[in-house]
């Protein structure tokens, strides 16, 4: 069992008998005209889906043949979206999911090409010279967000000073070891899990890239076993792993440089941390890399059995929406890069937001799946941190008689493989 780092803290209410949310239900949303066109997005494209959704509904959209369709938004993050399209195609090939199951999305897009890559290949594995995922380049762009390191203002200068700040932080321990002009607070480093969050994957592939000192679609297998001690050695810096870009980038900003010193980010979320400042919370900047992820976000439209001819057609039109001038115009006014040309940026590509509108890096490309495969592995099994998670649950008077047993022995059934000790008052 591996020992605490860092932690994890879990906080289970009990309402009524049983393990049940205790959240008010939401009100059902009205029911829409037509059929359904599921859009399920990696969370930077959480916020664009649903505005442009509400949007396009509102024209109350048709097939030329006249009949009403309507799209509905699911965001997670991206390696869960590449989970769940796998998990499907699985189910379809064993014969236990029909192929007009409402499960299946009808479009899908992650938050860069390294996982859409993977799904490529995931579900060409099972379905193979079948094609049903379409390549990268038959994809249609949608937004973008570079990869950046994210820092209070007083820190970013020392920062901008390193020629490859991931190599840098094999060794260094603080930012005065980082620059002798900077404070000499320790380096609180901070990402997301690899495992499901696409700037995090985008960031364990640069760290490779970096210590290897070669471009990521030049790295291979043996590349990544020579090379993980020193992702390793990075890792080990880690505070905490987020679980999505965003929130981790907001709590940045909430809680101070002493939870988190820098962190590996998409530009559009330091441009949200900045946006939602208190008074007394510091402003954050964005440190381009002189290579970085573009964090490509697309449309793709499987090709497969699952999506019908009419749920394609309405794709397609879905798909023009979202590149047109009106949805475009709400990435940008999210921070996200337009990626239809010519949309403007607008105000909050700017110094006061923390980020330069006209940063240049040279873009990565993503590894072969193969290798991509072999650092998410190594990861887990070595270069990863490891957590404690600490489950907090209720011991109040609503807790009398045989609830108290239940939850414990609900829990104690339960795998949680990073759990350490379990304590009950």
């Amino acid at each position: 069992m591996n020992k605490s780092i860092h932690r994890f803290a879990v906080f289970l209410a009990i309402c009524g008998t049983g393990l049940t949310a205790c959240t008010g239900g939401s009100q059902s949303e009205a029911t829409l005209p037509g059929f359904e066109v599921k859009l399920l997005v990696g969370s930077a494209l959480d916020d664009f889906c649903h505005q442009a959704a509400e949007k396009y509904n509102q024209q109350r959209p048709k097939l030329p043949s006249g009949e009403e369709f309507h799209i509905s938004c699911q965001a997670e993050g991206s390696g869960d979206v590449v989970t769940r399209v796998v998990s499907l195609a699985e189910q379809l090939k064993a014969g236990t999911l029909p192929v007009d199951s409402p499960n299946f999305p009808t479009l899908v897009s992650v938050d860069g090409e390294i996982y859409q890559s993977l799904l490529i290949d995931r579900v060409g594995q099972l379905f193979p010279g079948q094609n049903y995922i379409p390549p990268i380049t038959d994809s249609p762009l949608l937004a973008n967000s570079p990869m950046v390191f994210m820092a209070p203002s007083d820190l970013a200068s020392g920062l901008r000073k390193q020629d490859d700040l991931f190599q840098k932080l094999v060794t260094a321990k603080t930012h005065r070891d980082l620059d002798a002009a900077s404070q000499p607070i320790a380096i609180h480093y901070v990402q997301t899990a690899p495992t499901r969050s696409n700037s995090g994957l985008q960031t364990l592939v640069a760290q490779y890239a970096s210590v290897a000192d070669k471009r990521p679609e030049q790295m291979t297998t043996a590349d990544v076993s020579r090379y993980t001690n020193d992702v390793k050695a990075i890792q080990q810096k880690v505070a905490r792993y987020g679980v999505s870009t965003n929130s981790l980038a907001k709590a940045m900003a909430q809680n101070g440089p002493y939870w988190a010193s820098i962190g590996s980010v998409y530009e559009s979320s330091v441009i949200a941390a900045n946006a939602n400042l208190q008074p007394n919370q510091p402003r954050y900047e964005a440190i381009y890399p002189k290579s970085t992820f573009s964090s490509n976000m697309r449309a793709i439209l499987p090709t497969a059995p699952w999506v019908n001819e009419s749920e394609k057609a309405a794709a397609e039109q879905v798909i023009a929406f979202l590149q047109s001038s009106e949805a475009q115009q709400i990435a940008a006014d999210l921070g996200l890069r337009p990626g239809t040309p010519g949309i403007p940026l607008g105000s909050k590509f700017a110094p006061e937001f923390g980020v330069d509108p006209q940063a240049n890096y040279d873009s990565y490309r993503p590894p072969e799946p193969r290798v991509v495969e072999a650092m998410i592995s190594a990861w887990e099994q070595t270069a990863k941190k490891p957590s404690q998670v600490v489950l907090v649950v209720d011991s109040s008077g609503s807790m009398e008689g045989n609830k108290m047993p239940a939850v414990q022995n609900t829990l104690q059934l339960t795998s949680i493989a990073s759990a350490q000790t379990i304590g009950w008052r």
